[in-house]
């Protein structure tokens, strides 16, 4: 229905979308006019700190804190203050009133939405460590004492909005402590983040796919949405780590990556049954340890890189690179190490830039029968690091299986015609019907605390790490057979 000018005969006000219980968009000559339901105008002023019903209440309700403008809003009290952590003087919140045995957490107050980073994998990703985070009110986990390690399969997790601020360290929280730190040194907003780990002793993918890890992380998504909801913003996932690899003892490398496709998929479903976009999926290259240098499912990683079976998965680096202790765990230096090329893939994926450290996808022979030519997929021209810092020797990494004739590599080139390309020089043509080219696989035991596997070949990106070592993106290990 509309009303017209008598002069122009163009329709002065009118109804766009009607429903049953009344008009829902209309027009007039102010604009557009919309009529929101109650629960919407409920909505709204949930997710306002300050609402009109906000009320100024005595700084002394927070105990002797350095804290000014508090209000009381909607079941919590939020203010200004100073405390201690990286980010200094700030806009926090703090419940009104404890909700069970829980005394209530002071945490940053979240201004755009409630960040996950969530992860799910065996039981080296529950790994902890007592150093303080940097952000402590701004990394935050759930509120059952178990923090963001979870209970690692040895029990439920309950049903909870409720968040904590952490007394240890994993590898998820050295994540959040780092992207908030890089945002705070841009002056950027800093986020809130939520992180979580859930795994269990599983030996193999489908013991996962189908054990308490799995069903804990079913619920700690489930948390993290109504954590969201009670501080009245949205949730978005950062990341979902998967880190499985050492850990699928029992597993062929087909077993491996189907059971990895069906991890993926039913993470998908449960982050769309929560109204969560499509989940970001980071990894580590398990390239093996000191001891362990060639499995069928280390082998199986690569298919993932080039095969995502239509999921948003990145290698964020290879642990070829970090060091290790005698039980194939990160030391210390290596999981901060983690965290910041995690940092980084995390960062770049989700301003949609390219993050991929090289992965060779071809190695076939040069008319030379001397030479054989291995393709890689990069962001920017490989590089031979002729410095070789991680000692992978004159062959760079490089090595043949399946050769019946001892052929042995003396030299790894750049080919002149394509910076993505390397030429492989050998003393004889190498021969053998099932030849193969590896690269960072099946090398010999270490005994310098850095994994056996290594390799001297990376893009030309780097950064100076907080621990003072310079990070590359290594190439990703390979095992390519020569056509």
């Amino acid at each position: 229905m509309t009303n017209k000018t008598p002069k122009s005969g163009s329709p002065k006000r009118g109804v766009l979308l009607r429903a049953q219980n009344g008009d829902v968009i209309g027009f007039d000559e102010t604009g557009v006019r919309i009529n929101l339901a109650d629960s919407v105008i409920a909505d709204i002023q949930a997710r306002l700190d300050l609402s009109s019903d906000a009320r100024v209440v005595d700084a002394s309700v927070l105990g002797d804190i350095n804290a000014w403008d508090v209000r009381e809003a909607n079941g919590w009290y939020v203010f200004h203050a100073h405390l201690p952590g990286g980010q200094n003087a700030g806009h926090f919140r703090r419940r009104v009133n404890a909700v069970g045995d829980s005394f209530p957490s002071t945490i940053a107050n979240p201004s755009m939405a409630l960040y996950g980073l969530l992860s799910l994998g065996g039981t080296r990703r529950a790994m902890t460590s007592d150093e303080p985070v940097e952000f402590p009110y701004h990394v935050l986990s759930t509120g059952d004492d178990m923090g963001s390690a979870g209970p690692a399969g040895s029990q439920d997790v309950e049903q909870t909005d409720l968040i904590e601020r952490l007394n240890e360290q994993t590898r998820d929280s050295l994540v959040g402590d780092e992207i908030v730190g890089r945002r705070l040194a841009e002056y950027r907003a800093l986020p809130v983040m939520y992180v979580r780990s859930e795994t269990d002793t599983s030996s193999s993918i489908a013991g996962l796919v189908n054990g308490p890890a799995m069903a804990n992380f079913r619920q700690t998504t489930a948390n993290f949405c109504a954590a969201a909801s009670s501080l009245g913003v949205s949730p978005k996932v950062l990341a979902v780590g998967l880190d499985f690899t050492l850990e699928a003892v029992s597993d062929t490398g087909d077993d491996w990556l189907l059971g990895m496709y069906d991890v993926m998929q039913k993470i998908t479903d449960l982050f769309a049954d929560h109204g969560l976009r499509k989940p970001l999926f980071i990894a580590p290259f398990e390239s093996g340890t000191q001891t362990a240098s060639d499995h069928a499912v280390m082998r199986a990683q690569w298919d993932l890189t080039w095969n995502k079976g239509g999921h948003d998965i990145f290698y964020s680096a290879p642990s070829y690179m970090f060091e290790l202790d005698s039980f194939g765990r990160a030391t210390p230096l290596a999981r901060k190490q983690m965290a910041e090329m995690d940092a980084f893939a995390i960062e770049s994926c989700n301003r949609d830039e390219d993050w991929s450290c090289p992965i060779f996808l071809l190695a076939e022979r040069e008319e030379n029968p001397c030479v054989i030519r291995c393709r890689a997929q990069t962001i920017s021209p490989l590089v031979i690091d002729r410095n070789d810092p991680l000692n992978a020797g004159p062959a760079c990494g490089f090595a043949f299986e399946g050769c019946t004739n001892n052929a042995a590599i003396i030299g790894v080139d750049a080919a002149s015609d394509d910076t993505n390309d390397l030429l492989i020089s050998c003393d004889i043509a190498p021969e053998g019907d099932k030849l193969g080219l590896l690269y960072a696989v099946a090398h010999e035991p270490s005994t310098d605390g850095m994994p056996a596997n290594r390799g001297a070949i990376r893009d030309e990106w780097e950064y100076l790490s907080k621990t003072g070592d310079t990070l590359y993106r290594w190439a990703l290990p390979a095992a390519l057979p020569v056509h």
